[in-house]
């Protein structure tokens, strides 16, 4: 899981196996069941590479 902010992304959050989408949060399950909740929404889904980009939403 990465966030965008502006041109650059910063990796987030790995091995992310859920995620719930609450208003503008969303918030992140990882396999081995750490938590993180972010702001932003998501702008793009890559299934084959495993990849997810979230738009910084601060």
């Amino acid at each position: 899981m990465f966030l965008r902010k502006g041109d650059k992304e910063e990796l987030v959050m790995e091995d992310v196996i859920r995620i719930e989408a609450e208003g503008d949060s969303l918030k992140l399950y990882g396999i081995f069941g750490d938590f993180k909740e972010i702001k932003g929404k998501i702008v793009l889904m890559d299934m084959s590479s495993h990849r997810v980009v979230v738009e910084d939403g601060s």
